[in-house]
């Protein structure tokens, strides 16, 4: 293993000489002392550490929550990644807590601590390649010298006193010949002074300079002890580092069998049990007969989230609903959702969940000779996703900014209700396994496109989720086939290609 010492100052001195090496920015995302969000620093050093200490490349004001050296982050031939070092305040990557090492990714969030400071990662295509001299050197000086400032500061002082003593007396040496340069018989002997003056100056300063290099052989050592402390520190720490890899890899072979019977417990059925309508203060309720139309799921920390036209198309689908609700009247529709074990068990309403309706288009009709307002509701853009916070704590990890970056052929994990209850007439209740694989990069008008796709009706409103390193996290959910418009309202499409609204549209 290199030397972490050794690669930082080769490093330096590779800058120093004009060369280019990789660099990375780090921005602050929240406040932390005197740096303001939005600020960032570029660093230029393989290895730097974060937190309180002195010692740290980027130190944080004692007021705020981070440990004294809270994490590292080091650049490694082409990874780059975050070592934990704190054992009382955790690391988090995306929201998430880093166990001891973490391989970064360019726009990865990290937070230090819970209640800390927040900062996001960048890497810089371009290296040092277009930075100037002095910014260079300036970086350099605040990221490989900070770690040994004390030991550095020494030496250089004692370098310094040497150089100016020796400036000194050969200053005063050449004013002396000069005044001395045009001289009488009776001045030889004002010289030979002079000369022997200088000769005990200099037996002064070399005794001076043994002192200076008996001073810097001190400092070389404490400082090398103080290397090889680190170093050995450090293999320690590789060593967990490595066993912890191999654990996370052998984690990544982990079948979906085993994934699926912690997801289940948590995708929910969602039935439709009746509809309220209220108009010109006449009230009216009507049984819906309580079938299994849709899908739901809840995420940790409680949100319980479906698809939007799950509890909104019943009601812009039916004419008369869509008027009374958009002409002074209000339309309820009450639903009901549970686990397929019956742990969760709750109802709701379309009123109580929250939804995107900014995009719907409302248009005049005329019924009877009245003019009429009805919602044309928009669901394929990006806009089919509606949430509500239970009183559960427990649910499915989830990815929002992950749920964007999906690269084309990525393989995903569905489950959900699909054809309802119909086929379930005994057994067991547990949702459907289905599976898809993205058609393209990215998202798409708001939407993720996938294909090969074998989920169906009744599975829309379900999570959608990618499995990495033997864990599955949500990043969409699922609204069905495109639509295409018709002179009548709008058709499903029979194509093979489906689409998912990604968990990160979700306010």
């Amino acid at each position: 293993m290199a030397n972490r010492s050794t690669r930082m100052l080769t490093a330096g001195l590779k800058l120093f000489g004009g060369g280019n090496t990789p660099a990375y920015s780090l921005e602050y995302l929240s406040g932390a002392g005197d740096r303001k969000p939005g600020s960032s620093e570029t660093i230029v050093m393989p290895y730097i550490e974060l937190g309180r200490a002195s010692s740290c490349g980027i130190r944080f004001m004692d007021s705020l929550t981070v440990s004294r050296k809270h994490c590292a982050i080091e650049v490694k031939e082409k990874e780059t990644f975050l070592v934990n070092l704190s054992e009382t305040n955790p690391t988090l990557i995306n929201g998430r807590p880093v166990n001891k090492k973490y391989f970064l990714n360019s726009g990865d969030e990290i937070q230090l601590s819970v209640e800390g400071p927040k900062l996001r990662y960048t890497t810089t295509s371009s290296g040092t390649k277009t930075m100037s001299y002095t910014q260079k050197m300036g970086l350099v000086m605040q990221q490989a010298i900070r770690p040994y400032k004390t030991a550095v500061v020494s030496v250089a002082l004692l370098f310094f006193m040497a150089i100016g003593i020796l400036a000194f007396f050969l200053f005063r040496t050449t004013t002396e010949l000069q005044r001395y340069e045009v001289i009488t018989q009776a001045q030889a002997d004002s010289i030979a002074s002079v000369n022997k003056r200088n000769g005990e100056l200099a037996s002064t300063f070399s005794e001076y300079k043994r002192n200076i290099q008996k001073d810097i052989k001190k400092q070389k050592e404490v400082l090398q002890n103080e290397i090889e402390k680190q170093k050995q520190e450090f293999t320690k720490t590789e060593q967990k580092l490595d066993a912890e890899i191999q654990r996370l890899r052998k984690q990544s072979n982990v079948s979906d069998a085993e994934i699926l019977e912690a997801l289940n417990p948590y995708v929910l059925a969602i039935f439709w049990e009746k509809v309220s309508v209220n108009f010109n203060g006449n009230i009216e309720e009507q049984s819906a007969g309580g079938e299994c139309m849709c899908t739901g799921f809840l995420l940790e920390g409680g949100d319980f989230v479906t698809a939007r036209h799950c509890i909104d198309a019943i009601l812009t689908e039916s004419m008369d609903l869509n008027m009374i609700d958009n002409n002074g009247g209000e339309v309820v529709l009450h639903f009901r959702a549970v686990s397929f074990d019956g742990n969760i068990d709750f109802r709701f309403t379309n009123k109580d969940l929250q939804a995107d309706y900014s995009k719907d288009e409302k248009v005049l009709n005329n019924v009877g000779g009245v003019d009429v307002v009805v919602r044309i509701p928009d669901y394929f853009t990006g806009a089919d996703w509606a949430f509500k916070k239970t009183s559960f704590t427990m649910g499915l990890s989830f990815d929002k900014s992950g749920s964007s970056n999906l690269k084309q052929g990525e393989e995903l994990i569905v489950l959900g209700y699909s054809y309802g209850t119909q086929f379930r007439t005994s057994g067991s209740m547990q949702p459907y396994y289905s599976t898809a694989k993205t058609t393209l990069t990215g998202v798409h008008n708001g939407t993720i496109h996938v294909t090969d796709a074998t989920f169906d009706g009744g599975n829309s409103g379900g999570p959608v989720f990618v499995k990495k390193d033997g864990i599955a996290q949500v990043v969409g959910i699922v609204t069905g086939k495109f639509r295409k418009p018709e002179a009548d309202g709008d058709v499903m499409v029979d194509a093979n290609v489906q689409i998912i609204t990604p968990i990160a549209n979700i306010r």
